[in-house]
């Protein structure tokens, strides 16, 4: 779930004593049911604000849409990254302290710049004709 203002978002409960045959707003993003008008125009209101970020990413001024999208996008490329990569990834999480996410970064550029892994697909440019 995308972050608000770098916290976790946490939805309101739905409220314990709605009838079926009762008129409410649902905020088709946040899926949460509000009985009041006001409330669910704050929401909206919050919805569409640029205080919102993606979790995964750490991309920040998003609107609620913009930031839900973003976590897809990036469960998407973490699905198609090959299995060998994700390991040798896992491997240096396991084997390092990382303090932040630049040192995460620098340190798996690092390790890749020297190596090959297993099962790993190169290609080869060559100059001779």
């Amino acid at each position: 779930m995308p972050l608000l203002r770098k916290k976790p978002f946490v939805p309101i409960d739905l409220p314990p004593d709605l009838k079926a045959d009762e008129e409410v707003f649902l905020n088709v993003l946040t899926k949460e049911i509000f009985r009041d008008y006001e409330e669910y125009f704050r929401r909206s209101i919050l919805c569409n604000s640029l205080v919102w970020s993606c979790e995964y990413t750490g991309r920040s001024n998003l609107t609620l849409s913009e930031a839900l999208q973003s976590e897809a996008d990036a469960a998407e490329h973490l699905r198609k990254m090959p299995v060998v990569i994700q390991q040798a990834i896992c491997f240096i999480i396991h084997k390092n302290e990382i303090a932040s996410l630049t040192s995460f970064v620098d340190e798996v550029l690092n390790f890749y710049r020297t190596r090959f892994l297993i099962g790993e697909k190169v290609e080869i440019a060559s100059t001779d004709k």
